[in-house]
């Protein structure tokens, strides 16, 4: 069995980078051990946008900080127990501690990233800063 990745032509280094870290992780058929979210990523011309899937993690086991230009996104998503439901026979779903870091650009704002979280999914807006516009210099 063969896994490929479409990836769009890309702009940044960041993102290139984010697909190399991404398939040094997984082997074609290998399964991970934990429970690692899936990550994209877009650019719009004002911002990147940073979606994260987080099915059955909670608001407050989620973490997201900003260290040395780089952005952290971590966390937990906590074990299926038995209970009301039955003995669980069978598990597959990936749960345990998790932790994805993004060089970012040198072109954001890192102090106005803004995160939201709903139905599982993590946003994050990463406002790219105002370009340097040429300035000119009166001659007096």
């Amino acid at each position: 069995m063969t896994y490929a990745i479409a990836r769009p032509a890309l702009s940044s280094n960041w993102i290139e980078q984010f697909f190399n870290d991404f398939d040094r992780g997984f082997a074609p058929g290998a399964r991970a051990a934990t429970f690692t979210p899936a990550v994209d990523v877009v650019e719009h011309a004002d911002a990147y946008v940073l979606r994260a899937e987080l099915p059955g993690v909670a608001r407050e086991d989620i973490s997201v900080e900003v260290k040395e230009n780089r952005l952290v996104l971590s966390g937990k998503k906590d074990a299926v127990q038995s209970g009301e439901e039955g003995k669980y026979r069978y598990v597959e779903s990936r749960h345990g501690a998790f932790s994805r870091s993004f060089e970012l650009p040198r072109n954001v704002k890192s102090d106005a990233i803004e995160a939201t979280y709903k139905d599982g999914t993590l946003t994050l807006r990463i406002p790219k800063a105002d370009e340097a516009k040429p300035k000119t210099v009166e001659i007096r």
